[in-house]
């Protein structure tokens, strides 16, 4: 004989005590769900800032490596004639221009191709001009546009 407790739904009998466990468990599932999902982000974060402190630790001990090349009076006479072209006293020093650079770097567009005809002849303008200051009694000032006043 089922007891007081228990209600028959069908064939399935629930009891109430199993009730409450679920509606528990469901209820920790609801209040605890929103911080295992903090809980994973924070990890993520976690391990991204652990990354960048282990790039910023390699760059910390390439900066380190440079410091100490600097104490090597060798590095020290390379760098100066190197970067600022010094030079022992008797010593000739040359420096060499690399311009094919600048070449392969050129545009690769025709300049010709965006020209256009002149609206005169200029060597038409070149030969009056020759035969004007040959041939004239004028003062040079006088000769040519007069400049406007001021």
């Amino acid at each position: 004989m089922p007891s007081s407790s228990d209600v028959a739904l069908g064939q399935l009998r629930v009891s109430w005590l199993l009730l409450i466990v679920v509606g528990l468990v469901v209820a920790g599932f609801v209040v605890l769900a929103p911080t295992i999902g903090l809980l994973l982000e924070q990890r993520g974060d976690i391990a991204a800032l652990e990354a960048q402190v282990a790039e910023q630790r390699e760059h910390v001990e390439t900066l380190e490596e440079d410091v100490a090349r600097w104490e090597d009076p060798a590095y020290i006479e390379a760098q100066a004639r190197d970067r600022l072209f010094f030079v022992y006293p008797g010593e000739t020093s040359f420096v060499l221009l690399d311009d094919r650079s600048a070449l392969e770097t050129a545009s690769s567009d025709v300049p010709s191709a965006t020209l256009e005809a002149p609206s005169s002849d200029w060597s038409a303008a070149l030969a009056s001009s020759f035969l004007l200051a040959g041939l004239t009694d004028q003062a040079p000032t006088s000769v040519g546009p007069t400049p406007e006043p001021q």
